[in-house]
């Protein structure tokens, strides 16, 4: 979604008609749900709950939104950010059903390999996986990674050049 496109729904939303949020959650939720599923370290039914109080967030706080400071996409992610860190923090338990069945069954050697890559970013400091994740996954630029972490793009791209060597030596295959 456009700049403009996204000022077309806030303006429509701040003018009364609610429904056009609809707009900005389809845009953005899917984003939202992935990054805070990759801060939490995959906890999926969490972040689907923190996606959607992250939502409601920034529904509500629609009329403080500043377009001159950030776009849209920045701020909701800043707030789904905090959200998550503070889900975090307070170590909520997670839920997790395994079926017997799959368990037991033997991986197949790509499933090996992303089990490994998976394993591998769950080692990786917190702020270093989010900007891997926010880069590489998400395609964001480093100027709005810097804006949502609140620090630099030196910093950004420190992280991020962090994070590939970490997982370049982690997942070196054994000669």
């Amino acid at each position: 979604m456009d700049e403009d496109q996204e000022t077309d729904i806030i303006n429509r939303v701040l003018n009364g008609e609610t429904d056009a949020f609809a707009g900005l959650v389809e845009a953005y939720g899917p984003l939202l749900q992935r990054v805070i599923a990759g801060i939490l370290n995959d906890q999926r039914h969490l972040a689907e709950e923190i996606t959607q109080d992250v939502l409601v967030e920034a529904f509500r706080r629609l009329p403080n939104f500043d377009p001159a400071r950030s776009p849209f996409r920045s701020w909701v992610l800043m707030i789904a950010r905090s959200r998550a860190l503070t889900a975090l923090r307070k170590k909520r338990p997670t839920y997790r059903a395994v079926v017997p069945e799959v368990a037991q069954m033997p991986p197949e050697p790509r499933d090996e390999v992303w089990r490994q890559l998976d394993a591998a970013l769950h080692q990786l400091p917190g702020k270093q996986k989010r900007a891997l994740l926010l880069s590489q996954i998400e395609g964001l630029p480093y100027r709005q990674i810097a804006e949502i972490e609140n620090t630099s793009v030196g910093a950004i791209k420190s992280r991020v050049s962090r994070a590939r060597d970490f997982l370049k030596a982690t997942l070196k295959p054994d000669l």
